[in-house]
Order: C-alpha cells, then sequence, then structure tokens
C-alpha cells in the first residue's frame, strides 16, 4: 500500500526531518508538517489525508499530551483514521491510557522499528477503509472478506469463528464448511500463546481499550505447521464481535533471526576493531560504541550508551563537528575530515572522521592521529628552522660576495 497521503503531527523540530525521510521511503507523501492544536485541525479539515501521524510527548506537567489528545478527539470527529506514536517514559501508562480513551484507530510505542512502523500505518488504513464498508455497503462482510488480501475472521464471544475469508482458507489448510459456526479460534493457537490470548479475548468485550489492538502470535495450521503471525484486532461497533486481520510474518521472522546472526557477528568484529565504531541516534543518543571510542572519548560504554552526545560533551552542538554531523544527520550525506577535538580537562586530540547515514542515524568511524599530527607539526617547526638558516646563510655570502 503506497500512494498514502499523511499529515504528520509532531511538536519537535529536530524529529520531524528524520520520520519524514522514513515515511517518504515507504512510497508516502507527506507534504505537511504541523504541532498539535488548532492548525492541525484546521489542515486536516482542509486536506482530508489518508491518515495522521501523531507524536505523543510526556512532559511533567503533562499539558503536550493532553493538547494533542485533545486534537485527536477532535480530528476523530472528521473521520480520518490516525496513529499515535506513544512514549516509553515513566509517564507512558497514562498516555497510553489516555490516548486509548479518545478511541484511536492505532497506537505504537517507541522505540519501534521501521517495519512495524509501516505495518501498523497500513493496517490503520485498511481497518477505517472496512469501518466505512460496514457503514456503506449492504454486502459488507463480502467485500472485506474477500478483496482484502489478508486472512480475515469474524469472531463471537464465545470464540466461534463466525465468518472467514478465503485468505484464513489458506493460512488454515481448512475450509470454510469446517470452520464457520464450527471452530473455535482457540484451536489455532499454539498452548504457549493459549493464556494470554483467551484474557486478551475476554478483557476486549470488557472495554476494548484494556487489550492490546496488534501483537504476535503462533499459529498452528491444519497440519500441525507452526506460522509466526502478526494479529490486527478490534471489536465490531455496537456488538460483541471482533474482526481479526491475521498477517503470516514467518519468512519475516526467520529473516530477523538470521540478521540478528549476522549482526552480532558484525558487532563483534567492531568491538575488536582499533577504530573507533559509534552509531548515533536521530535524536543524538549514543546507540553503539566499541572499546576504541570509551578509550577516545575518556568514557566507559555504561556511560555512553543511552545518553546523548550533549549530555556527555555539554556545548558540542555549537562546534563545527557538530554542525558536520547535523549536515549528515539531516541530509544522509557521507563526510571525511580530520577534526581537532578538546576535552573538557582542556587536553586535545586529532581523529580523522568518516560519517555515514545509516538506518538508525549515522555511523562514525575515527582513527586516532594525534601522533601523526604532532610529528607534521614538528616538521613544519624544523622546516621553518631550516629556512631560517638557509637566509641567513644567503645573507652571510652576500655580504662577503
Amino acid at each position: 500500500m503506497t500512494h498514502l497521503e499523511i499529515l504528520l503531527v509532531e511538536n519537535d523540530v529536530e524529529k520531524t526531518s528524520s520520520l519524514k525521510q522514513l515515511l517518504e521511503s515507504f512510497g508516502y507523501s507527506v507534504p505537511h508538517i504541523v504541532g498539535c492544536g488548532d492548525t492541525s485541525i484546521t489542515l486536516a479539515k482542509e486536506t482530508k489525508p489518508d491518515l495522521i501521524l501523531m507524536d505523543i510527548k510526556s512532559s511533567d506537567s503533562g499539558s503536550a499530551s493532553d493538547e494533542c489528545i485533545k486534537t485527536q478527539r477532535e480530528i476523530k470527529q472528521l473521520d480520518l483514521p490516525a496513529v499515535f506514536l506513544t512514549p516509553t517514559t515513566s509517564y507512558s501508562d497514562g498516555i497510553r491510557q489516555k490516548t486509548k480513551s479518545t478511541d484511536p484507530v492505532s497506537y505504537i510505542t517507541k522505540p519501534y522499528d521501521d517495519f512495524e512502523l509501516k505495518h501498523v500505518i497500513e493496517l490503520t488504513v485498511y481497518k477505517n477503509e472496512l469501518v466505512k464498508e460496514f457503514e456503506t455497503s449492504e454486502n459488507y462482510y463480502e467485500a472485506i472478506f474477500e478483496h482484502t488480501g489478508a486472512a480475515t475472521v469474524i469472531i463471537e464471544e464465545d470464540t466461534t469463528i463466525s465468518l472467514a475469508n478465503s485468505e484464513f482458507e489458506k493460512l488454515s489448510g481448512y475450509s470454510r464448511e469446517e470452520i464457520e459456526g464450527k471452530k473455535s479460534w482457540t484451536e489455532f493457537i499454539t498452548e504457549e500463546d493459549q493464556e494470554k490470548m483467551k484474557e486478551y479475548h475476554r478483557l476486549r468485550r470488557i472495554d476494548p481499550t484494556l487489550a492490546p489492538l496488534t501483537y504476535d502470535f503462533r499459529f498452528v495450521d491444519r497440519e500441525g505447521v507452526v506460522k509466526n503471525i502478526h494479529l490486527d484486532i478490534g471489536m465490531i461497533p455496537g456488538t460483541k464481535k471482533s474482526v481479526g486481520s491475521l498477517l503470516d510474518i514467518t519468512e519475516l521472522k526467520q529473516f530477523q533471526e538470521a540478521l540478528a546472526k549476522s549482526e552480532k557477528k558484525f558487532r563483534s568484529a567492531l568491538d575488536n576493531m582499533m577504530e573507533g565504531c559509534q552509531i548515533i541516534g536521530y535524536d543524538w543518543t549514543y546507540l553503539y560504541v566499541n572499546d576504541a571510542v570509551s578509550h577516545q572519548g575518556h568514557f566507559n560504554k555504561e556511560e555512553l550508551l543511552g545518553h546523548t552526545m550533549m549530555e556527555m560533551y555539554p556545548g558540542i552542538e555549537d562546534t563545527e563537528l557538530f554542525a558536520v554531523l547535523r549536515r549528515c544527520m539531516e541530509g544522509r550525506v557521507s563526510d571525511h575530515f580530520d577534526n581537532k577535538f578538546i576535552y573538557s580537562d582542556g587536553k586535545t586530540a586529532w581523529f580523522e572522521l568518516s560519517i555515514h547515514p545509516v538506518s538508525e542515524g549515522i555511523f562514525i568511524l575515527s582513527i586516532d592521529i594525534t601522533e601523526r599530527m604532532k610529528t607534521q607539526e614538528e616538521i613544519m617547526i624544523k622546516n621553518t628552522l631550516l629556512e631560517e638558516k638557509i637566509k641567513k646563510e644567503q645573507k652571510r655570502l652576500e655580504r662577503k660576495g
């Protein structure tokens, strides 16, 4: 699903560029970026985007979060789908409850990976389209189930599957005649996931906000093959029925596991390199540093990881170095240069830096060239002294001649 027009509601100017670029890399259009408040509501009314992506902030006063939630509540009256990005701070639980109380289409907790965000966006738009189908089509069941491209089921309060589409037939290995009105969804769940999902089923019918809208579980088909499934589920308004869309992510899981093994080997190689290697996130947080960076920066790994460059080196944001880093981060370009770094104790060191954009932010390779620069400086001094001696000798010879 591409060519979606997204209205990005984000109060943090520094983060808008990277998030906008990520959305555009998915093929989406992001023509407008606004903060929470009346402006976003007015713009939503005028442009009617396919989806509103809203970043919920937490603060000591909670005012920023309340303003965004108020904005989302008013936007919901316009019948536009929205996705909330909720924080993982100490205020997260409260914000997520407030978010749910406004009946959002979807929410996703930070941090998240790119695939998860893309999947939630597309499922949110898809769910909104389903709701419209419910409201406008007399044959909405057939329209929904036979033309979604995803395995979809309607689940009754007693866990019976009352309706299943052809994609669910393919996923399960059973025909509709064998499924509809005869099988419980619990028959397709591994034993390890049974208790959790039964509890979600119960809570969802008491209050939809008490159970998650999306999560992963393990599905067992007719042949006993276990598949990894990403489920998007919600209640049908005015009923005790729920509609669930199932996406087979087995191959993705296998790829992620293989990637994790490869990444582990790669990280091990980076850890043992003599050159400094570090990955800086879009918010300037240290995501990865090797031992060489720890030595070069005069901080151990534990002190750096999870903290921003500004926290570790106050005032660095005003330096020429940081200006280059910002250009590479925001422009997604590479650079290579020598930099003189001044530590808090006044000592200095020279580093040869190679900066490259990566999915997490920027990757910096640093080589300590302090000794080389000192040698060059000594050579320059000696050359200067030699030139002075030559000039003196020339003058002496001229006078003698």
